[in-house]
């Protein structure tokens, strides 16, 4: 794991420094901390609107609380990742910002308000002192699928 304070190896226990962590990272994790929360409690406002609402008007209240408390969980489970300074867990919430945020701009100004915040989480994803910090673990990543892109070719062409 990158940014740990120590690795074990074995009988052997090497000391690595710890990576300064960028004020930009600790912004993000915070903003997407506050951003799955947000969807949770929207989630809920949906669930008690559907078990107010006529039976005729609940199915839509019921889709969107689902569909909010998936996007709350998918949130916080790659936040979690990126509290851990995993680099799946920037690349994953880079996706689901955009994925999610770019479509709900198009969709009016109240929806559009959460899509923004998403936007912007992404971006704080993506400044340069997160950059140069998950640089290794990019660095390394690419290594590795170019290792075994070239085993793979060798395992084809033998």
């Amino acid at each position: 794991m990158h940014g740990a304070a120590s690795k074990h190896t074995g009988a052997n226990h090497v000391k690595t420094p710890r990576a300064i962590l960028p004020a930009s990272l600790r912004t993000a994790r915070w903003w997407w901390v506050a951003t799955a929360a947000s969807a949770l409690a929207f989630a809920g406002g949906f669930f008690l609107n559907a078990i107010s609402r006529p039976a005729n008007e609940a199915p839509g209240f019921w889709g969107a609380g689902i569909a909010l408390l998936g996007l709350g969980l998918v949130i916080g489970y790659f936040t979690f990742q990126l509290w851990r300074s995993m680099l799946a867990g920037r690349i994953s919430l880079t996706w689901c910002g955009i994925i999610v945020g770019i479509p709900l701009m198009t969709r009016g100004v109240r929806v559009g308000i959460f899509g923004a915040l998403l936007l912007i989480g992404v971006a704080l994803l993506w400044s340069p002192g997160t950059i140069k910090y998950f640089a290794p673990q990019a660095k390394e990543a690419r290594a590795k699928r170019r290792t075994q892109r070239q085993l793979e070719k060798n395992r084809n062409a033998g």
